[in-house]
């Protein structure tokens, strides 16, 4: 710790020669002196800025040294600064006046150089540490009060301290001292996206802890990121876990809610009101024939707008996509697809699925898988040099109980930067709920948190040999009690971990 005397601030000293004493004996000791020639000067400058530390003077005119130490204590600011005073060895009652009005140290005339640095130092550094111990109680008072979980850990990732709501979140006990928190996570949370967390400790940077859905709960979504530490806690870290579940909720719903009227209630519109048009313009020269046609026709519309609306409002009434229907087979995206790309004006796609994975049931919704695929193919076209990408899409079966589906375009090669910049947590680069990272336009974000909530995990790279991208999807399989699948009562998440 540096030796060196924090700027001291001379408040009142009346006598000439001691003033002068003073002075010279804090010469180059880097102290800020200020001069006040009587008490009521003192109090005024103390006010106006205060010091880090008071000496006040025991004989002064027309103010007693305890009633001086009483004023300066009396404003807020200065309550804590420490105070010497300057006094005769003789005047002991003085001396006892000043200590009980305030006063932290007594200094004897003659004033010893060695002995006035010395009680500087000493008054400075308890201030200091006084100091320092009221910003650590205000910090932790604030995290108390906070609702985002905060968590202090040194480098290892050994916790010291956690906040009430870190303690819910990673259900630490009320011995939580010591534990460590990569541990903790991985028990209860899927790190996402899987690069950034393999280093975390050493390159901390913010990702998701995503607890999956479960048939009995609904996903859990936080951001883990890491603050600028306080000086007082130099040599610890400190993260944050910020709950973005219902953040993400609403993500999903105005994503989906915008998808499913692009797609679902603009045609039968759309023919209904030809229909109807049409039948206003000619129907006074059309065959009763013509008009029955026109009518079937704008009645069967208006029977799948109906459907629609109604899936709308089943939608509205569910938290995620991932709830709505039946787990979705993979032979459904044979049903699916064609749909997609007529809507979008894609005609260049290849759909391979083997044989024996047709029949398997993904822990996502057709709602979800559709939603996917209808943001990949979008996006393959959107970012294709003429807009006409040739898409491949292959899927085949991990060990681990797992299904791959790579999408692959002819469309451009994305930077390493841009590479990074799409997995980002979407609040960092997302304006109003988009879907679209600036610059880019790739709706990312909706797919990879789709397939994470379920425990699922994507990759995207450049394809090779490019131009184009890969998209890989894995997407956990729904094992039936016949393939030897896991009790009823075990849900997705500990099957998973």
């Amino acid at each position: 710790m540096s030796q060196s005397i924090p700027p001291a601030f001379l408040l009142v000293v009346n006598d000439t020669a001691t003033l002068q004493t003073v002075v010279n004996l804090l010469e180059g000791s880097g102290s800020a002196i200020r001069v006040a020639q009587d008490g009521e000067d003192g109090i005024i400058m103390a006010n106006e800025k205060a010091p880090d530390v008071i000496l006040v003077d025991d004989n002064l005119p027309g103010m007693a040294c305890d009633e001086i130490i009483r004023l300066l204590r009396t404003a807020d600011q200065l309550v804590e600064v420490p105070i010497i005073v300057l006094a005769d060895h003789e005047n002991r009652g003085m001396m006892a006046k000043a200590l009980e009005a305030g006063a932290d140290d007594v200094l004897n005339r003659p004033v010893d150089g060695l002995e006035l640095r010395a009680r500087l130092r000493a008054l400075t550094r308890l201030n200091r540490y006084r100091l320092q111990f009221s910003s650590v109680e205000r910090f932790k008072w604030m995290l108390e009060n906070d609702a985002d979980g905060y968590i202090v850990m040194s480098d290892l990732g050994i916790i010291r301290y956690a906040n009430d709501a870190a303690q819910g979140l990673l259900s630490l006990s009320e011995n939580y001292a010591g534990a460590d928190f990569i541990d903790l996570v991985r028990a209860q949370y899927i790190p996402q996206p899987e690069q950034a967390w393999e280093n975390w400790l050493e390159e901390p940077e913010p990702l998701y802890l995503v607890r999956p859905e479960t048939p009995t709960a609904h996903a859990v979504w936080m951001v883990l990121d890491v603050l600028d530490t306080p000086p007082e806690l130099e040599y610890h870290r400190l993260v944050r876990l910020h709950n973005v579940t219902e953040r993400m909720s609403i993500y999903h719903d105005v994503r989906k809610f915008h998808t499913l009227v692009a797609h679902k209630l603009r045609t039968p519109v759309s023919v209904m009101v030809s229909n109807l048009g049409i039948m206003k313009k000619q129907l006074a020269r059309m065959k009763l024939e013509e008009i029955r046609d026109y009518v079937q026709n704008t009645i069967h519309e208006t029977d799948r707008l109906v459907s629609e609306v109604r899936d709308v409002l089943t939608y509205i009434d569910a938290p995620l996509a991932l709830n709505i229907g039946d787990p979705a087979q993979l032979k459904e995206m044979y049903e699916i697809l064609p749909g997609v790309c007529d809507s979008l004006d894609v005609k260049d796609v290849l759909l391979s699925i083997p044989d024996d994975l047709q029949e398997k049931r993904l822990a996502i919704t057709p709602a979800a898988l559709e939603l996917i695929i209808d943001e990949l193919v979008e996006n393959s076209k959107k970012f294709h040099p003429a807009h006409l990408p040739h898409i491949e899409i292959s899927i085949g079966q991990t060990e681990d109980d797992f299904v791959r589906l790579r999408f692959a375009d002819d469309g451009i090669t994305l930077s390493p930067e841009q590479l990074n910049w799409a997995w980002l947590p979407y609040f960092q680069g997302e304006k109003d709920f988009t879907g679209e990272l600036p610059g880019m336009g790739l709706g990312f974000p909706l797919i990879a948190t789709l397939i994470w909530q379920v425990g699922g995990n994507v990759r995207l790279s450049n394809r090779v040999p490019g131009p184009g991208v890969a998209v890989e999807l894995k997407i956990p399989i729904l094992i039936s009690q016949d393939d030897d699948a896991p009790p009823p009562e075990e849900d997705l998440l500990s099957r998973i971990m």
